[in-house]
């Protein structure tokens, strides 16, 4: 695919995404002009850019729902419930439309019949009022918007470049094209004399223009919207090829004037007007002695603005940066041996820059979850339809950056569990009546940081889950013994077990025992955990804690038994020596008293069976995930680490609490210790 047809096909997601966004809002708030003119302009501008590529299909498929648009936004047509959902559907069949157009595809029979039902039901839903209603007291522009079904008519079209048109971003040269979609051109004379000598030119500035017959059915508006995106760059002027009035008030440009002269004199554009009455016009008009003056660049303001870059470039900066990372770390480990501290000082400058560079990498790739979060309104919507359930979705913390793969990896997780949560979690609306609850069943997906993660909750206030029957299918399915002793989370937590359903029947929505052990295992892949807890009658909530990123991390590098540890620094809360006054408190069990909290102590050398330090000393981290603590004993502590996360591969995939490693200085590997993992198992134990 070449570059043009990407930016095109990012547009048309970015456009369908404002257009989902945008009818989901109505549905939920109503109707608003904002909405229904965010509507119309996404339609407008596919059907303007898959006119340039000649995408006829998609052209024609959205301009039909954006003539209903545009009649729903003169308030010609009312917006209703059912216009809505249609309008949903035209979304979806929108991009099934581009990407057989993109790829070159056929579209599947039952998509072309689809596509065939939409604009029938489109074009029904339109007005029957007349469109070429106008007023006598309107001025000329006016007149001709209105003049809408007045037939075919030869239209005289006159485009001068403004200076700045390049930086618009659009070709001139796709925009005319896009003519032949609405009619036939007649004539394009290309107007070159503005361009200075060569030594003058300006690269960054536009000095051309066209004179343009073009035959048509369609009214001025439509052929307006051609120039809808450069308007503000371009000098335009669109009238009926018979209009005396508009000539005259055009040639009242003296540029335009001599324009205009030039092409009569070649007997280029005689169907303008009989040749004889514009010359006698252009010699009426008082004429300016051209000049082509120097353009002089003037100061303009810094700007602020965006750029589209694939993902995989600044996934390919990152693995740079990682690499640059572990380099330096062998030079400041060769500065400390030689103590060169010229040496050292260089590589700690280094250090610096790489550290801030890091950071600014990173941050691109940091997006708002709201943005990606927006689609789930669609999903809850179609989901709520489907089961007969009415739902109020609302997300919260929209504006919480994370790092754009873990927004795109946890996404499917996330629908699965709003998935469940209203078909499971949210009772039927006559149902809720009876409890004494609205009929309208709330569900929440919430984020916000904490302790160096980002906490993703989806609530609801339905039913909760069914401790009983889990046990049940539990015991049934062998996932544990009748003689358990678990709490109630250990309970709800059994229903990420595989093959583990409580639906009472099996619909195409859920209830067959597969998706949750999925969910967590893509969860925990991404160095994350996940949490239930429910209480019946009230609702459930589900947890996800995931880390900010997945690539660099500022470790905390430590060493139990011969092995180097790095701890993810964020979730470190302090340090402490393990001296003879703790280990007196501990009398052999693994707790100790910190500030009259109860902490829990892991042994890593035991742990990961370590060989016994030669070390005297013995050190505890404290670290904290969630609302949990623990404390890790290890034997020397060594300080903070910018860490390069490296994959270990299946050897040591299956090593509970180990999330990967890196490449020391020294050239040594040091294994990441996974928090998450090591406090889930020191409870369970």
């Amino acid at each position: 695919m070449n570059a043009d047809l990407e930016l095109f096909c990012d547009d048309v997601d970015e456009q369908l995404t404002f257009m989902e966004n945008a009818l989901i809002s109505m549905q939920e708030n109503g109707e608003d002009e904002e909405s229904i003119g965010a509507l119309f302009r996404s339609m407008h501008t596919i059907k303007g850019t898959a006119g340039m590529f000649e995408f006829n299909a998609v052209v024609s498929f959205a301009h039909t729902a954006e003539n209903l648009l545009s009649e729903v936004r003169d308030g010609k047509v009312a917006l209703t419930e059912d216009m809505i959902d249609t309008f949903l559907e035209v979304k979806d069949y929108v991009q099934k439309l581009v990407d057989s157009a993109v790829n070159e595809t056929p579209l599947a029979d039952a998509d072309t019949q689809k596509v065939a039902e939409l604009m029938k039901i489109l074009k029904s839903m339109l007005s029957t009022a007349s469109t070429d209603e106008s007023s006598a007291e309107v001025d000329s522009v006016e007149e001709l918007s209105d003049d809408a079904d007045s037939g075919e008519a030869l239209w005289h079209i006159s485009i001068r470049l403004k200076p700045s048109f390049f930086t618009s971003g659009m070709d001139i040269i796709n925009m005319l094209s896009f003519f032949t979609l609405l009619g036939e051109l007649k004539k394009v004379v290309f107007i070159d004399r503005h361009i200075p000598n060569i030594e003058e030119i300006n690269p960054t500035q536009a000095y051309v223009g066209y004179e343009i017959l073009f035959f048509t059915d369609s009214p001025y508006v439509e052929i307006e919207e051609i120039f809808e995106f450069v308007i503000d760059d371009v000098e335009l002027h669109i009238f009926k090829a018979n209009d005396e009035d508009m000539l005259k008030a055009l040639l009242e440009n003296s540029d335009a004037v001599e324009d205009l002269e030039e092409l009569l004199t070649k007997n280029a554009f005689e169907n303008v007007l009989a040749l004889q009455e514009v010359s006698k016009q252009v010699e009426e008009v008082p004429k300016k002695e051209a000049t082509i003056q120097k353009t002089i660049p003037k100061k303009q303001e810094k700007k602020s603005f965006s750029l589209r870059v694939d993902s995989s470039k600044i996934d390919q900066l990152i693995n740079q940066i990682s690499e640059m990372v572990i380099a330096n770390a062998k030079v400041s480990q060769r500065a400390a041996v030689f103590k060169d501290n010229e040496l050292n000082e260089a590589a700690t400058i280094l250090s610096d820059m790489l550290e801030e560079v890091r950071t600014g990498v990173m941050n691109i790739r940091m997006v708002q979850v709201g943005d990606s979060f927006n689609k789930f309104k669609r999903i809850v919507h179609d989901v709520a339809k489907k089961v007969n359930k009415e739902i109020d979705f609302e997300i919260i913390g929209g504006e919480t950056e994370l790092d754009k793969m873990v927004v795109e990896k946890i996404s499917d997780p996330l629908m699965h569990m709003l998935r469940n949560s209203i078909d499971h979690g949210i009772e039927m609306p006559d149902e809720r009546e009876a409890l004494g609850k609205s009929r309208e069943g709330r569900v929440t997906l919430k984020t916000y940081p904490d302790a160096g993660t980002i906490v993703i909750e989806i609530s609801d206030d339905g039913k909760g889950l069914p401790k009983e029957k889990i046990l049940e299918k539990a015991i049934a399915n062998g996932i544990i013994n009748e003689n358990h002793n678990l709490s109630d989370k250990d309970i709800y937590n059994l229903i990420f077990a595989a093959g583990l359903s409580t639906a009472e029947e099996v619909s195409d929505i859920s209830g067959r025992g597969v998706g949750m052990d999925v969910v967590k295992r893509n969860i925990e892949s991404l160095r994350g955990m996940v949490e239930i807890d429910s209480r019946p009658g009230e609702g459930s909530l589900f947890t996800i804690r995931l880390p900010l990123t997945l690539a660099i991390i500022d470790g905390f590098l430590v060493q139990s038994g011969n092995t180097k540890y790095i701890i993810p620094l964020e979730m470190i809360q302090e340090c402490l020596e393990l001296d003879d006054h703790y280990k007196e408190e501990m009398a052999g069990d693994e707790f100790i008293n910190l500030r009259d909290y109860m902490l829990p102590l892991l042994d890593i050398r035991s742990n990961f069976n370590e060989i016994d330090s030669k070390s005297k000393r013995e050190n505890v981290v404290v670290v904290r995930y969630g609302e949990y603590k623990m404390g890790l004993m290890v034997d020397e502590l060594f300080g903070e680490f910018q860490t390069v996360i490296k994959p270990l591969g299946k050897v040591f995939e299956n090593v509970a609490g180990i999330s990967g490693g890196t490449i020391l200085g020294s050239g040594e590997i040091a294994l990441i210790f996974d928090i998450p993992k090591l406090i889930e198992e020191k409870i369970k134990n």
